[in-house]
């Protein structure tokens, strides 16, 4: 979802159940460990968004023109995702007041929603080494 109120960019919002992290303690090759809500419910990543003029395309099809591009915020590691990934996570919204704070609050009030989430707040999915191959 995109927050509309300027046409070059602005904060925006990214709907998910799961996100993943590459274990570090894994090498060659590196397998990713994914993380959910210990309660199954999805949640929003933090995320901003601009306007960009460019070529977006390939050689044999080149995409030109003006498009929307948009990176997810990411903050410290909690507990849970540190042994696997100790550079950071995703910043999580949580709640509906979380979101609205996030897309209409001000720049003070949502950066202070880019925290880890408790520790006890996300759980790690199991790993299925036939669906990895």
């Amino acid at each position: 979802m995109l927050r509309q109120d300027k046409l070059q960019g602005g904060r925006c919002i990214v709907p998910a159940m799961t996100f993943a992290e590459p274990d570090r303690n894994t090498s060659k090759p590196v397998i990713n460990r994914w993380f959910a809500r210990a309660d199954g419910a999805p949640f929003f990543l933090a995320g901003i968004w601009r306007e960009w003029q460019g070529d977006h395309g390939t050689i044999k099809q080149p995409n030109v023109g003006l498009h929307r591009l948009f990176a997810i915020l990411t903050t410290e590691p909690n507990g849970t995702v540190e042994p696997v990934h100790d550079k950071a996570m995703p910043v999580m919204l949580m709640t509906a007041e979380d979101v609205d704070v996030w897309l209409n609050g001000t720049l003070e009030e949502a950066l202070k929603l880019q925290k880890p989430q408790p520790d006890d707040a996300l759980v790690i999915a199991p790993y299925d080494e036939k669906k990895a191959t």
